[in-house]
């Protein structure tokens, strides 16, 4: 199933409708855990997942490789970073954000959080076989954007997963600070494998960067969506050419490697 999502950019993509995702009983736990502590629905909804928010952290869960460690970064009130500490995916998990939700809970003894800022992790370079970051870069500054784009990278040295609202319409929220079109993310993110998560609002768009030299694995996606037949290789087809368009617009990612080799630079200065 495919459908036109940028008619300017010529850009189509496979539509996953995300709510056809089943919730896992590991995220389903996590949930019931929430509501038992402050009700469904809250008295007040800061930090609150929506129905098909559990439905996208069951699918992006079900896609993390295991590693020793993993960081996700803007935890907000915590549900996501409580699936992955008990996932038993990971040795660790580390959580931060610039905030401390009053809704955050601690339900594993393997997680931790600590407050922090996007654009200067606290980390070694390579610190994490897994890194997340979910609607979290529609809220950065533009001056400190490409800075925090460059730090996830860096902390990272195996799966980075990133998602942002998609062609959102406008006004935009007044929490948000950047709008992300098909030119945004082709810019920004050239070697990401896409997906467009469907819901009814807005859609989500989720990349997916590899550090260890392994290919990210879209089999799943075809086979989730429904009606999907001999059209999959169509599919197939039109996200091969894609990626390779997206190379060709390496210039961001130029300008935020050089920010991450200056800040490596330094440290090593700082080291000796």
């Amino acid at each position: 199933m495919r459908s036109k999502v940028d008619s300017s950019m010529g850009l189509e993509m496979p539509r996953f409708p995300v709510d056809r995702y089943p919730v896992s009983a590991l995220v389903a736990s996590v949930r019931a855990d929430y509501e038992t502590k402050f009700g469904e629905p809250p008295g007040k909804p800061a930090g609150w997942y929506r129905a098909d928010d559990w439905h996208r952290v069951s699918y992006v869960a079900d896609l993390l490789r295991p590693g020793g460690d993993s960081l996700d970064v803007g935890v907000g009130a915590g549900q996501f970073l409580n699936v992955l500490a008990r996932s038993g995916k990971f040795r660790s998990v580390v959580g931060v954000d610039k905030t401390t939700y009053k809704k955050y809970l601690q339900l594993e003894p393997n997680m931790s959080t600590m407050k922090g800022d996007i654009a200067n992790l606290q980390f070694e370079d390579d610190s994490f076989d897994v890194v997340t970051c979910m609607e979290v870069l529609e809220h950065i500054p533009s001056e400190v954007f490409l800075a925090g784009l460059a730090e996830l990278r860096r902390v990272c040295r195996g799966q980075l997963i990133i998602t942002v609202p998609f062609c959102e319409p406008e006004p935009i929220s007044r929490f948000h600070v950047r709008r992300f079109e098909a030119a945004d993310i082709l810019e920004l993110f050239p070697d990401a494998t896409y997906t467009l998560l469907e819901r009814p609002r807005m859609p989500w768009i989720m990349m997916e960067e590899r550090f260890d030299g392994t290919t990210p694995d879209t089999s799943g996606n075809w086979a989730l969506v429904a009606g999907s037949t001999t059209s999959d290789y169509d599919d197939r087809s039109m996200m091969a050419r894609l990626r390779a368009q997206a190379r060709k617009n390496r210039h961001v990612l130029r300008a935020a490697r050089l920010i991450r080799g200056g800040a490596r630079r330094v440290r090593a200065r700082l080291r000796h």
